[in-house]
C-alpha cells in the first residue's frame, strides 16, 4: 500500500513503523522533508481496516508529506514548547524572589508574574493557532487521499469505523497530547480540536451519510472480530484473517 501511494503521489517511499500496543485506528506522518519522512500506523489500523480503507488512510498521510505539513507541525510544536518554557521561567523567578522579601524582591515577583502570564497567554493563543492550522491541513489531506486512491469509499470507510468503535482513534501513550495535531484522527479529547468533526469529514466524502451507520458498522465489527477480554490481540486469529 505504501508503494502504491508513493507512485500515486510522486513522493519517495518513507520509512514505515507500527505502534504495536495501540488498538485504536490511527496513523501519522513525521519528518522534515520527503527525504527523511516516516509514516506510522497503529496496530488497530492494520487489524480493523480492509485494504481499501488502509489505502485511504495512507493516502491521507502522503498528502501531509507532499504538502510540507510535517515541517509546519514541528515548528508549531517548537513554538508551543518555547512559550511553555517562558511560563516556567516566570514561575521560577516568582518563587525565588518571594523568598527574598524586600522591595527588590517584590519587583522581581511582579516581573516574574508578568513573564509567566506572557508565557501562558502565548501558549493558549498558540494552541488555538495550532488547532486551526491542523484542521485546515486535515481537510486538504482528505481531499488529496481521494485524489491519490481514486476511491472516496476507502477513506470514508476508515472514518466510519473510527466512529463505530468504542476505542475509535484513541491513543493511550502519554505523548498523545503532544502529537495530537499530527494524527489521522483525534487521538484524545481536547479543548482545542485539531481535527474537523468526524461526521463533517465523512459527509465531505458522502453527503448522504447517516450517523446511524456508526451503530450498524460497530455491531458488525464486534460480531466479526471480538477482541479478547484482556485487550490483547489473538495473533492466530489476525493471521487467519
Amino acid at each position: 500500500v505504501i508503494e502504491e501511494m508513493s507512485i500515486a503521489s510522486g513522493v519517495p517511499i518513507p520509512a514505515i513503523y507500527v505502534l504495536e500496543e495501540e488498538h485504536g485506528i490511527n496513523a501519522f506522518a513525521a519528518g522534515h522533508t520527503t527525504a527523511d519522512a516516516a509514516i506510522t500506523v497503529t496496530r488497530g489500523a492494520l487489524e480493523r481496516l480492509n485494504r481499501s480503507e488502509l489505502q485511504g488512510v495512507i493516502g491521507h498521510e502522503f498528502s501531509h508529506i507532499l504538502n510540507g505539513d510535517m515541517r509546519v507541525n514541528i515548528r508549531l510544536m517548537g513554538m508551543l514548547f518555547g512559550l511553555l518554557v517562558i511560563g516556567y521561567i516566570g514561575q521560577f523567578v516568582m518563587r525565588g524572589s518571594a523568598r527574598g522579601g524586600g522591595r527588590k524582591g517584590g519587583l522581581l515577583v511582579l516581573a516574574g508574574l508578568a513573564v509567566m502570564i506572557l508565557g501562558y497567554v502565548g501558549l493558549f493563543l498558540g494552541r488555538l493557532i495550532q488547532a486551526a492550522v491542523s484542521r485546515q491541513c486535515e481537510v486538504v489531506a482528505d481531499a488529496s487521499a481521494v485524489q491519490f486512491t481514486r476511491d472516496p469509499q476507502g477513506l470514508r470507510g476508515a472514518l466510519v469505523k473510527i466512529g463505530a468503535l468504542e476505542e475509535g482513534s484513541r491513543l493511550h501513550t502519554a505523548a498523545a497530547e503532544e502529537v495530537a495535531h499530527m494524527l489521522f484522527a483525534s487521538g484524545l479529547d481536547r479543548v482545542f480540536a485539531t481535527h474537523p468533526p468526524l461526521v463533517e469529514r465523512i459527509r465531505a466524502l458522502d453527503p448522504s451519510f447517516n450517523e446511524h451507520e456508526f451503530v450498524e458498522v460497530g455491531a458488525r465489527m464486534r460480531a466479526a472480530q471480538p477482541l479478547p477480554a484482556n485487550g490483547e490481540v489473538d495473533a492466530e486469529a489476525v493471521g487467519a484473517a
